[in-house]
């Protein structure tokens, strides 16, 4: 491998059917930092214990933890590492922990694969859909790309781009095949053309609505935003018979809001002081801080955790712009066997490197001991690992991601 770096509680729980959705020990020392205060925050899990987003560990004790807007019913224990969600909640002083009110989960899509990867690719098909990976996105019930079959059933967490791509940050596998009445395909997307009386793509896949519930009266057009669900599977030739069809709005207001941070990709770029992450209005000024990069660095489809105060308008005025992994300067990968071990520190040592873990490190066990949550505790002398992160000043790699793949003897 190669090395990179990286609510106000509202008076009605979220219902987010967006694109965006979407207490452990070691690691947990470095501070990242969030917002103060009361607001929300939208970014991946990095870990649980407690549950850690963006660098901040909210105590979820007396949480209401929702998934694609039903009640959750093993709570945090039906949620996982990687998975794209929202929080609202207070945050500390500190910035680096807080109390959550609710923890928010919806997939960007639910389905068949249509299409699998190459031995060196990066994306799949499903439903029709490519969803793209990278060196921080984590698989759920399988190891590699690779492993997923045609068929096999999929949850996708993650962001768009600016086209409305797919950038996972999870994928699970929840079936081998699709089981009619069982199972379920579930798309969100803008609808493209050709619209007739009773179908229309969104991406390489053909809906068929003519029995679906939920048309609008005017039907439907070009460039709405839709979700799709379908209790029979995707035919050969890429066409879903709809069960229901839902208008909604393709990007999360923050009207209401006063504070957040949030992670995503550029969505649209007019200046480094006017850009848009996950559909959110960002503005940058003078006092604006930079992490792992520049004003010169932003741009579209750039991964970004951007943090501060959001006005009347639901516009958000950068106190910070953090650059993440893949998007950072002096970032890259690293793999070896781990040398020794610092807990008082957060700091391990591989292949002659000091790694530095913190909270926003995703901790993942893909060895055949699969704990979770994976922290510094469980690690030991010779466990062979990955790691994905940014040299810092003093020549330190701030892990974004480890995952261990091996034991040692």
């Amino acid at each position: 491998m190669a090395i990179q770096s990286p609510i106000i509680k509202f008076s009605l729980i979220l219902s987010i059917t967006l694109v965006l959705f979407s207490c452990g020990g070691g690691g947990s020392q470095v501070a990242e930092g969030g917002i103060s205060g009361t607001g929300i925050t939208m970014g991946r899990i990095t870990n649980f214990g407690s549950v850690f987003v963006n660098g901040v560990e909210f105590n979820t004790d007396n949480a209401t933890f929702l998934r694609d807007n039903q009640t959750a019913s093993g709570g945090q224990n039906d949620f996982h590492v990687g998975e794209f969600v929202v929080v609202n909640g207070t945050v500390d002083a500190s910035g680096i922990t807080g109390t959550a009110f609710d923890v928010i989960f919806n997939d960007l899509l639910e389905g068949a694969v249509t299409q699998v990867s190459t031995p060196q690719g990066t994306s799949i098909k499903v439903l029709g859909q490519v969803v793209d990976t990278d060196l921080l996105t984590v698989f759920q019930g399988f190891s590699r790309l690779t492993d997923l079959q045609l068929g096999n059933i999929v949850e996708v967490s993650g962001t768009r781009n600016s086209s409305g791509l797919i950038t996972a940050t999870s994928i699970s596998l929840k079936q081998t095949q699709f089981i009619p009445n069982q199972s379920e395909n579930e798309l969100k997307g803008i609808i493209t053309p050709p619209v007739t009386s009773q179908t229309f793509n969104i991406g390489g896949l053909t809906v068929d609505y003519s029995n679906a519930t939920g048309v609008p009266a005017q039907g439907l057009s070009s460039g709405q935003f839709v979700e799709v669900k379908s209790n029979t599977n995707v035919t050969g030739n890429n066409i879903l018979f709809a069960d229901s069809i839902k208008l909604e709005n393709e990007f999360l207001s923050l009207q209401g809001v006063t504070q957040a941070e949030i992670e995503g990709q550029v969505t649209s770029f007019q200046s480094p002081t006017q850009f848009s992450v996950n559909g959110i209005p960002v503005t940058t000024t003078p006092q604006t801080q930079y992490k792992n990069g520049s004003a010169n660095n932003l741009a579209l489809n750039v991964f970004l955790e951007v943090e501060g105060g959001v006005d009347a308008a639901g516009v958000l005025t950068a106190s910070k712009v953090a650059f993440e992994f893949e998007n950072s300067v002096g970032g890259g990968e690293l793999e070896g066997s781990v040398a020794s071990i610092n807990l008082a520190a957060n700091e391990l040592v591989v292949n002659g490197q000091i790694i530095l873990l913190d909270t926003s490190t995703l901790m993942v066990d893909d060895s055949n001991l699969k704990v979770s949550p994976l922290t510094i505790n469980d690690l030991g002398i010779g466990d062979t690992v990955d790691v994905e992160g940014v040299t810092q000043p003093d020549g330190r790699i701030l892990a974004s991601k480890l995952e261990r793949s091996s034991v040692g003897v």
